[in-house]
């Protein structure tokens, strides 16, 4: 159910999705209102993991590329908090999916799941590779 009362669900969780994507996807260097968003994104993360990687799936850019991965990692060396809230994310994380993390992260970055909506199956040759996979 998307809609509640007249307002989303996870409604703060895309919107700090969001902010985190465009303070990262710019030209401009980080400044310290970025931190305080990409803190806010990895505290969703951790509390709501597989909801918030669907936002940030969701609201990924891809203008600057170059630019994207200069400001995380900027991010992430210049801020001790970034980098706490990263590991108590990811922590949080594997403890939560000890088996299915992997399985998760690979449905959400091949679009199979979509925050809101699930896409239906697809019967390939890729989707029985992985399922034959699996099984070893």
């Amino acid at each position: 159910m998307e809609t509640i009362l007249g307002g989303s669900r996870y409604e703060s969780i895309k919107h700090n999705a969001h902010w985190n994507n465009v303070h990262l996807d710019t030209k401009f260097h980080p400044e310290g209102s970025d931190i305080d968003t990409a803190i806010n994104h990895l505290v969703d993360c951790k509390e709501k993991p597989t909801v918030a990687l669907l936002a940030r799936k969701k609201y990924r850019t891809n203008n600057y590329p170059q630019y994207f991965q200069r400001n995380l990692f900027e991010l992430y060396n210049s801020s001790k908090w970034v980098r706490k809230a990263d590991m108590e994310y990811r922590e949080t994380f594997n403890s939560l999916y000890p088996k299915t993390g992997k399985a998760r992260k690979l449905l959400i970055n091949n679009e199979s799941i979509i925050l809101n909506y699930v896409k239906p199956i697809e019967k390939s040759f890729k989707r029985t590779l992985i399922k034959l996979m699996s099984k070893f």
